[in-house]
């Protein structure tokens, strides 16, 4: 499925965290790694004849200095036994990463949400963020300041969070990949909402009511019932296309939990599991350019494990799941939608 892995830097120590999974990718995979750089030190407009040479000779010590630099990196990936090449790009980060990394849509792109300059220039919210909602591409994205040393980077898991519908089930093939590559496991993640959060959205709104007068309970636990069996349907279901459709022949584990956080409970079970977590989001669509900003945003903002961003485009085809494809970040009681806390 994957190509080639391409790993944008940016001189950083913090960017380079990227690096020790980059290795591991590529190498389990047998697929080349493409070091980028990308800067811009040219003004839109100069005015003066002198200000335009000092801008060019900015710009050639910069060019040197990132050639230099990536030619090193590259050098150190040589040195190990991987395929490695380092492409010096000019113009906005962002955008000419984008250009870059547009011209291969099966490229897996591997980028840490730090990187150097003041409150961090690679924020997640910067060039990370506008490359991940720029670009098609699958993105392994690692948090700089979680990222563990290049010599402790081994996952023991790939997490799928499923949540029954049809968008969540397209991250099940870069799941397979990436578990086979890695040796792994996968576990298969379905949480549900508590008893209480349904209660909440259960509760009579007429006013003066009292819980006596509600419907009763039963319902309620009717409907957590119901949850747990098509949990377990689901993840059975999801199983049966790992090893049937996309040939994985590993161990696959499963786990249903109630919450009335998701982002919490996937970043939870993460940690638990040492796994790098594969998640699907929407792509352009309408108003929802994105669905990415909720639960899966959450999950890259607060887990310390990487987290594969899966980008669809557009809603899937039926694939034989029976439940409507919901947004990704809302758990839906009978027509409520409630957006997890």
């Amino acid at each position: 499925m994957y190509s080639k892995v391409v790993v944008p830097l940016d001189g950083s120590e913090l960017s380079e965290r990227s690096l020790p999974y980059a290795r591991l990718v590529a190498g389990a995979l047998s697929i080349p790694i493409e070091l980028v750089e990308a800067f811009d030190v040219l003004p839109s407009a100069v005015h003066t004849a002198s200000a335009r040479l000092a801008t060019e000779r900015m710009h050639e010590a910069v060019q040197e200095q990132t050639e230099d630099y990536l030619g090193r990196v590259r050098a150190e990936l040589r040195d190990q036994g991987l395929a490695a090449t380092a492409t010096t790009l000019h113009g906005q980060p962002a955008q000419a990463i984008m250009h870059w990394v547009g011209d291969d849509p099966d490229a897996l792109v591997i980028m840490s949400t730090h990187g150097r300059g003041g409150i961090a220039r690679w924020a997640l919210g910067s060039v990370t963020d506008k490359v991940l909602h720029l670009i098609p591409n699958a993105m392994l994205l690692i948090r700089g300041t979680g990222a563990k040393l290049a010599a402790e980077v081994d996952p023991k898991a790939v997490l799928v969070p499923l949540d029954g519908s049809a968008l969540p089930e397209l991250s099940l093939e870069h799941a397979a990949i990436m578990a086979t590559a890695l040796k792994s496991r996968i576990v298969l993640l379905r949480v549900n909402p508590d008893v209480e959060l349904y209660r909440q959205y259960l509760r009579p709104a007429t006013p003066g009511a009292t819980e006596a007068d509600d419907s009763d309970w039963a319902p309620v636990e009717e409907l957590v019932a119901a949850d747990a069996n098509d949990a377990r349907v689901s993840l059975e279901r999801a199983e049966r296309r790992l090893a049937g459709e996309f040939g994985f022949a590993g161990d696959v584990a499963h786990r249903t939990l109630e919450s009335r956080n998701v982002a919490e409970a996937i970043v939870d079970t993460a940690a638990a599991e040492q796994a790098i977590v594969v998640m699907t989001t929407h792509g352009r669509s309408g108003l929802n350019r994105l669905v990415l900003g909720s639960v899966t945003d959450r999950v890259v903002r607060h887990s310390n494990v990487p987290v594969l961003v899966v980008r669809q485009a557009e809603t899937p085809a039926h694939t034989g799941v029976e439940l409507p494809v919901q947004a990704a970040d809302t758990l839906n009681f009978g027509g409520i939608a409630a957006q997890p806390t």
